[in-house]
């Protein structure tokens, strides 16, 4: 049976809809009753049997028919439903074997061995009620056989009891009967389940259908107010900038430039530049999560080195706002992954800090039986009561986190992304918080062992990078010319490209010098730049350390593609992670963006 319908409540709508079945067809059923049994006493008075046995035979019949009229009636004042339709089936079960018996008692009482006239009156009555009955009750077999057995079985056994060939021949004929409409009604219980199950399994259909489409509306909605917001909070950054441009111009054009006004105009660019940056870098991870490209791997993690990376990343921001950053060391080990687990500990610790505007935040970790609860408490402002249905949704902000500076407000989705990365490893999450007193957030995972590793090799700082010769292939002349200048001002010779015919050019003719790779990763809608990487390489005879840089969340890289000295970076690239790794790839010599 299909998994998309549940056996007990398949048995339930059956046993429903066989006896409301029953309960439909007895006014029939009791009509048919008062007309045959008037039809089989006419033809009984006509062969001489006693007028008052058959009157009162005939009596008994119509007086049983209304009873069973009076059951019709009572189904309105106790309907039918999943919960009595048992006790109904069993009281329907006694009246189908009180009329069986009923009309059973025809042979009992006017069974006449030498009469054969008045022996086929009774054998063709019996087998019309018996097919009639077939039909009307043969949806709930239990019924069917409680009113067949006694109804057609004591003709059966009188006849051959009787003997004779005829009234032998008779009763076997009867008894064949019998079985057969037994049979056929035993079919009809199957039939009506197949039809029950299927009209259960599009009634499944349906509903899935109609919550999936509601989902896929809901989606929607949250997608055109998640596109609104972030169209908004990026317009902003572009306005700032649609304003330093030509003021920065007028200013070179018009009049001598001091190089504090120069400074300051930059220093406002780069501000800017760099909200719109964390803006993007956060659409894209929660495009990344949407669209399944993070790959979870669970196993042991030890909680205290993604504390301490976390403390690496925000330590200088919480004490450029005179926070103290707490970061409590744990021997705790949970299972999840490390990388998940960092974008959830970053973005709460991001948010308290944000948030936080005097006092510190304190990171930790104890023990919940069989969990780990990692807690971030602040001394923010907090979150009122009224706004923690929806504190995980995107760019939700409290709406009292208008008393953080300009500066400090974010874009409401680091929390979206802690909710997301929590489903990812199936943690809960947990929020308490006071106006005006701070927040406290938990991260339940499931707790494991230790595992212990064999001592990392110790790795000094990379030096900083030598004057490299750098290959950069990107179809948008204008990254080209931005890479080059950047590349250049920081003492680098640079080969600019902006088809792979070019590029495989500039690496037959600088093959010997070119010691670094930068390639976007989408050059064309048939070639990607781990493709470019591999043809320049052949051409290069040599494993040029590379690096990719594309602005499609979907994007990883293979464990091969690592393995090889490959490296990927997201669009927006900050210079910083870029002179970073040209620090670190030096070595090597090979580089790709």
């Amino acid at each position: 049976m299909p998994d998309t319908v549940d056996t007990l409540k398949l048995k339930q709508r059956l046993l429903h809809e066989q006896v409301s079945i029953l309960l439909r067809h007895l006014p029939g059923m009791a009509v048919g009753t008062v007309l045959l049994a008037s039809g089989a006493a006419w033809l009984l008075i006509l062969r001489h049997q006693p007028s008052d046995l058959v009157l009162g035979w005939w009596a008994g019949m119509a007086l049983y028919s209304a009873l069973r009229l009076v059951l019709y009636l009572g189904r309105q004042r106790y309907p039918v439903t999943d919960a009595n339709a048992r006790r109904w089936a069993l009281v329907l079960i006694a009246t189908s074997g009180g009329a069986g018996l009923m009309w059973g008692s025809i042979t009992l009482l006017f069974f006449t061995p030498d009469d054969l006239y008045t022996q086929a009156i009774i054998a063709i009555v019996l087998c019309g009620i018996l097919s009639s009955a077939t039909q009307s009750i043969g949806s709930y077999w239990p019924a069917h056989l409680a009113f067949a057995i006694p109804c057609s079985l004591p003709f059966s056994i009188h006849c051959l009891i009787a003997g004779g060939s005829a009234l032998t021949i008779l009763g076997l004929l009867s008894l064949l009967f019998l079985v057969f409409t037994a049979s056929f009604a035993r079919s009809i219980p199957l039939s009506l389940r197949q039809s029950i199950q299927l009209r259960m399994e599009n009634e499944a259909l349906v509903e899935s259908l109609t919550r999936a489409k509601e989902h896929a509306e809901a989606s929607e909605r949250r997608k055109t107010r998640f596109l609104a917001a972030a169209s908004h909070d990026l317009r902003q950054p572009i306005h700032a900038m649609g304003l330093f441009v030509p003021a920065l111009q007028r200013l070179v054009r018009h009049a001598r430039p001091s190089p504090q006004a120069l400074a300051d105009i930059a220093d406002r660019m780069h501000s800017v530049l760099e909200s719109m940056g964390q803006l993007l870098q956060v659409l894209m991870e929660i495009s990344r999560l949407d669209s399944g490209a993070v790959m979870v791997r669970r196993a042991p993690c030890a909680i205290n080195p993604v504390l301490l990376q976390v403390g690496e990343v925000l330590r200088d921001q919480a004490k450029a706002k005179g926070l103290r950053l707490r970061l409590m060391d744990t021997p705790l080990w949970v299972q999840a992954d490390p990388a998940v687990l960092h974008t959830v500990l970053l973005n709460l610790v991001a948010n308290a800090v944000r948030y936080s505007e005097r006092g510190g935040v304190l990171v930790g970790a104890r023990r919940r039986g069989d969990e780990v609860e990692i807690q971030v408490w602040d001394t923010g402002i907090g979150i009122p009561e009224s706004d923690m249905p929806r504190v995980f949704d995107e760019f939700y902000q409290a709406s009292n986190a208008r008393r953080a500076s300009a500066q400090s407000r974010g874009f409401g989705l680091g929390l979206s992304i802690v909710h997301r990365s929590a489903e990812l490893l199936d943690a809960r999450l947990n929020v308490r918080s006071r106006v005006g007193r701070g927040s406290v957030f938990s991260v339940f995972l499931p707790r494991c062992d230790p595992v212990i590793e064999a001592p990392a090799p110790t790795r000094t700082s990379a030096p900083a990078a030598p004057t490299q010769v750098v290959l950069v292939l990107d179809n948008d002349e204008q990254v080209v010319r931005a890479l080059t200048h950047l590349l250049s001002g920081l003492g680098h010779r640079v080969l600019g490209a902006q088809t792979m015919r070019g590029a495989l050019v500039l690496a037959w003719n600088n093959s010997a010098s070119i010691s670094l790779i930068v390639v976007d990763y989408h050059l064309s809608e048939t070639f990607d730049g781990l493709q470019a990487i591999s043809r320049l390489r052949g051409i290069l005879e040599r494993e040029v350390p590379a690096l990719v840089i594309t602005g499609d969340a979907s994007v990883q890289l293979t464990d091969e593609d690592l393995r090889q000295d490959i490296t990927l970076l997201n669009k927006p690239v900050d210079p910083r992670a870029l002179q970073r790794w040209m620090a670190e790839a030096a070595p090597s010599a090979a580089a790709i963006v």
